[in-house]
């Protein structure tokens, strides 16, 4: 038996889970951070696939010789040169990091300094000056404070942290206004088409055909000249057999890879595969009479494409961009074309989004099809916040010890004889489930969004963070602090109960004493050392997240165990897509968290200016050197990211109030009522001031309320020719069609595989403009063309290489095809277009 009382045993569980889990934490994180430094040299493909990038997109040089060699390149390198290389969206996530960091160093100052010792000082004096029994932690709260005269520094404190949380986010907005009208201004953005492309969706029948595109824009009067307006139309099963024939390469590529084993090597038999009825064939010959009939069905439907049903949707051009984004900015002002007041049955006119950020099967879904899928995906999202109440139930359960010691009584002796296992497991366990448990919550929210006819990839990952956050806040704070508080309840009707007190005007009695209302302030507060805990956790995961060891085991077996094929071997050097629902919506959370518990119980402030400071190193280092942006928005997610850190301020604010009206302090809550007001001020300055600035661009000519003059037109001749056609047709129709790819070192043994073929070598212009080598199995009307790739190929990618198949093509490229079954060249010239608009004189 423990000689410990069960009250001093309880506050020493919960001050050693919370130290025993930090120093877990830390010796873990500290022990990752070595072993990525010294893993990180001698694998570039897990821990810098970035530096194989073209020279104008490589991160800074890393000094391989030096363990820590790698943390001055990650901190020194400027912000104008990381844009260039990494993107605005990434450089405006890595100031949001900044930005937290900055406000919880700030808050932190004035907690450690004047809150926590207000806080320690009334404790003694409220109290006799004896210490509280149940967390020695809890002193450094408002927990144990009585006299409600203590709170006027609470609500001092909640201005002042308010009013330097409004200036940095002010500021943030000031400085992503500007960042914003650079990247307007960026060769990259100016030059590409869909800078000065509009998007009209939801046209009327009448108006399904490219003149009608262009009616359209003389009837709502913009008075800009169109270059191009180009209907689009409807491409059949054409889609479905571009990714039929992606898996067939594929297929045909691992079967050479199992066959051609060496430079003048075959295995002993041709690889087989098994199909219904447990027929068998080579899967050499089949994957390749597969390619050439699914081959030529589609060259047959892309050249009678322009034969297709013309659907409601399409796109029109203008001479330069200031001219698109004058008349999208002018069409968002009137309600029966702008995105914001659209009426029911008239079209949709926007801003075109990049080619590859476009879900095309949702572009020709009509208004009222896509409110209703909306609508249903919202409360299937309400449904599963609230099924998720079940595991959260389990998980509150055994974040509480004293919870299941009184419910369950039997097992008191045993939690009580090991309080460090059982603080372990209170403070470090029930943290990890619950971060495991939510990382299949992303996967089902994408699933949910795309169902609800989002036309463009971007879009749908706001709306995931949207969702994320919401599902986090209500079931990961909300639910779980009121389902804490519960718990509390219950434990104390159980004690009621077995103290003898069986009678309900009794248990009422007990129950709802003067102290009541305190508990339950309490109650709220308590929870805060689970989040410490938490957050604690989650900068080991920042550190494992860094160490990549997952993807350095999966790298590992998939070249030793299995047998690659080149284009798995140079996927695998392509960097991952950096997830920005999940990583904002995580520091979000925390950001949430930290300032709810700023003031009264400002211990969290420490967790979490570490927690931001580790992530600052790991996220630049990784938007650096590991991970790539899919889809450049211009860092478009800051706005997103503005309006929940306006929300979870208003939260807080609201809850200052109601622990201090829980706590007595009447008065003092009263205090800080003004503070939301102010607070939904400040979001509407910076709406107002920035809004419309970052959605459109302006010229200066504009600002100072002067006409658009020809200086601020790009000349045509300084602007790669584009056409709509060939940029923002469906990529089924104009994507490049892959070619199988084998090792070079075999491909004097393909007049092996295909001996009753003639094989031929040459070479054909690639995307990128470089010429690549080509072999030629020619039999009888059919051409198979394969790619032999050289070592040294292998693990080289360019910028366009970052899509080398079909599976999500549709959701990704859109390129004119210049390398066609049996057609190795491209017309560029006006003809092509279904149909073009002479500018207006």
């Amino acid at each position: 038996m423990s000689i410990v009382p069960p009250e001093k045993q309880l506050a020493k569980i919960s001050l050693i889970g919370i130290v025993s889990q930090f120093g877990i934490n830390v010796t873990l994180g500290i022990g990752m951070l070595v072993l990525f430094s010294f893993l990180r040299p001698r694998n570039s493909i897990v821990y810098s696939p970035k530096q194989f990038a073209s020279e104008d997109k490589q991160p800074p040089k890393i000094e391989e010789n030096k363990l820590w060699g790698w943390v001055k390149p990650v901190l020194k390198e400027e912000e104008h040169l990381l844009i260039k290389e990494i993107g605005l969206d990434a450089v405006m996530f890595i100031r949001f990091i900044k930005l937290c960091q900055n406000v919880f160093l700030c808050l932190f100052m004035f907690g450690i300094c004047i809150i926590i010792p207000i806080n320690i000082f009334g404790t003694y004096r409220d109290n006799n000056y004896n210490i509280p029994n149940d967390n020695p932690l809890q002193i450094l709260s408002v927990s144990y404070l009585g006299r409600a005269n203590w709170f006027w520094a609470h609500s001092v404190f909640t201005w002042i942290f308010s009013l330097i949380i409004y200036w940095f986010i002010y500021k943030e907005y000031s400085n992503y206004n500007k960042l914003r009208m650079e990247y307007f201004k960026s060769d990259e953005y100016r030059n590409s088409l869909h800078s000065r492309t509009l998007l009209i969706t939801g046209l009327p029948y009448s108006m399904q055909s490219d003149k009608g595109l262009v009616e359209y824009i003389e009837l709502i009067k913009i008075k800009f000249p169109v270059s191009e307006a180009v209907i689009a139309r409807d491409v059949g099963k054409l889609p479905n057999l571009v990714i039929e024939r992606e898996a067939a390469v594929r297929g045909l590529e691992e079967a050479l890879v199992k066959y051609l084993i060496g430079p003048n090597k075959v295995a002993d038999k041709r690889p087989r595969i098994n199909l219904l009825f447990g027929a068998k064939f080579d899967s050499i010959e089949f994957y390749t009479n597969k390619i050439e009939i699914i081959e030529t069905d589609i060259n047959k439907l892309r050249e009678n494409s322009a034969q297709g049903k013309a659907l409601n949707y399409g796109f029109v051009s203008f001479e330069s961009m200031l001219h698109a984004h004058s008349a999208a900015r002018q069409l968002d002002s009137i309600p029966s074309v702008g995105m914001r007041h659209k009426s029911f049955n008239a079209p949709t006119v926007q801003l075109a989004p990049m080619p590859k950020d476009i879900i095309w099967g949702s572009l020709s879904m009509p208004v009222a099809v896509r409110n209703t899928q909306r609508w249903v995906g919202r409360l299937f999202f309400l449904s599963l916040c609230f099924l998720w109440l079940i595991p959260l139930g389990f998980i509150t359960t055994a974040a509480q010890i004293r919870n299941i010691v009184k419910i369950f009584p039997f097992l008191k002796e045993l939690l009580y004889e090991h309080d460090v296992i059982t603080g372990i497991i209170e403070s470090w366990i029930t943290p990890l489930i619950l971060a495991v448990f939510v990382i299949i919550l992303p996967i089902i929210l994408r699933y949910l969004t795309k169902a609800q006819g989002i036309i463009t990839n971007s879009e749908s990952e706001r709306s995931v963070l949207g969702k994320l956050y919401l599902f986090f806040f209500v079931n990961n704070l909300i639910l779980y602090t009121i389902t804490s508080i519960a718990w509390d309840i219950v434990t104390k009707i159980k004690v009621s109960i077995d103290a003898g007190y069986l009678d309900l005007n009794d248990i009422k009695k007990d129950l709802f004493n003067s102290k009541f209302l305190d508990e339950i302030a309490e109650s709220v507060i308590k929870v805060s050392f689970f989040w410490i805990n938490y957050i604690s956790l989650s900068g080991l995961f920042a550190a494992w997240d860094l160490a990549q060891f997952v993807q350095l085991i999966y790298i590992w077996f998939k070249k030793k165990i299995l047998s690659p094929t080149p284009r798995n071997l140079k996927e695998l050097s392509i960097p991952q897509g950096f997830d920005y629902p999940v990583y904002y919506n995580i520091h979000l959370f925390f950001f949430t968290v930290g300032i709810l518990y700023s003031v009264i119980a400002p211990l969290i402030l420490l967790f979490c200016y570490l927690y931001y400071t580790l992530a600052y190193l790991v996220y630049r280092y990784q938007l650096m050197y590991v991970f790539n942006t899919k889809i450049e928005t211009g860092g478009i997610y800051w706005k997103a990211v503005f309006n929940r850190l306006i929300f979870a301020i208003i939260f807080w604010q609201l809850t200052m109030i109601g622990v201090m009206n829980l706590k007595g302090a009447h008065v003092q809550s009263i205090v800080v009522i003004p503070l939301i007001f102010f607070t939904l001020i400040v979001k509407l300055y910076c709406l107002s001031k920035f809004d419309k600035s970052t959605k459109y661009y302006k010229s200066d000519a504009e600002r100072a309320g002067k006409s658009i003059t020809k200086d601020d037109i790009i000349e045509k001749g300084k602007r790669k020719e584009q056409h709509i056609f060939n940029k923002f047709g469906h990529p089924a129709l104009t994507a490049e069609l892959i070619i199988p790819m084998i090792h070079a070192n075999v491909k004097n043994q393909l007049k092996i595989v295909y001996n009753n073929s003639r094989i031929t070598e040459t070479t054909t212009a690639s995307r990128n403009g470089k010429s690549k080598p080509i072999i030629l199995v020619e039999d009888g009307d059919h051409i198979l063309k394969i790619q032999p790739i050289e070592k040294n190929e292998l693990y080289f990618f360019d910028k366009y290489d970052f899509n080398m198949g079909y599976t999500s093509a549709f959701d990704t490229q859109s390129i004119l095809s210049s390398d066609r079954f049996g057609d190795n060249t491209v017309s560029s010239s006006t003809d092509d277009i279904p149909w073009q608009h002479p500018p207006k004189q």
